[in-house]
C-alpha cells in the first residue's frame, strides 16, 4: 500500500477518505473538470445547490499538492504561512520516489494555495519548508497509438 500511496501522490490522484469525503465538493477538490458542460449547466445531481454556489461565489479553501526537502510531511499536519498563521492541513503525504523528495497534498485557504507559495508544516515540533506545487508531481510517460 505504501508503494501505492506514493505512486498516487505523485501522479495528483485523490483518495476517498483524504482528499475527497462527502463534505468536500468538486470545486474545493479542484475537480470541477470531471463535471461536463451540460452538468454543470442543467444540475440535477446530488450536491448541485452546493457545486453551483461554489462555482459562484468561491470557495474559501481548496486542494493543492506541495512539495517538500525529505522528511515526508502526513497526513494531519497542520501548515502556517510565512506569518505564522495557520492556512491549511496536510491530506496527504509521503516521500515521492520518482521525484526523490517530500510530496503531498492539503487543503490550504485561498490565497495560500497559489503555486510557488511557501508554507511551513510542523512536524514534532520541528519546521519545514514546503512549497505548493502544480500536480503531477511527476510527468506521465504513457501515449495512446493511434
Amino acid at each position: 500500500m505504501g508503494a501505492r500511496d506514493s505512486l498516487r501522490l505523485e501522479a495528483g490522484l485523490c483518495l476517498y477518505g483524504h482528499e475527497l469525503t462527502e463534505t468536500i465538493s468538486p470545486i474545493e477538490a479542484m475537480l470541477a473538470w470531471t463535471i461536463s458542460k451540460r452538468r454543470k449547466e442543467s444540475l440535477g445531481f446530488l450536491g448541485d445547490h452546493l457545486v453551483k454556489e461554489h462555482m459562484d461565489q468561491g470557495v474559501t479553501t481548496k486542494r493543492c499538492g506541495f512539495i517538500g526537502d525529505k522528511v515526508p510531511i502526513r497526513e494531519g499536519t497542520e501548515l502556517f504561512s510565512k506569518e505564522g498563521q495557520r492556512v491549511g492541513t496536510v491530506t496527504s503525504g509521503t516521500k515521492g520516489p520518482s521525484v526523490g523528495k517530500a510530496v503531498g497534498m492539503a487543503y490550504v485557504d485561498v490565497p495560500h494555495n497559489k503555486f510557488k507559495t511557501e508554507l511551513t508544516a510542523k512536524v514534532r515540533g520541528k519546521e519545514y519548508q514546503i512549497t505548493v506545487k502544480k500536480m503531477p508531481f511527476f510527468p506521465s510517460n504513457y501515449y495512446k497509438k493511434a
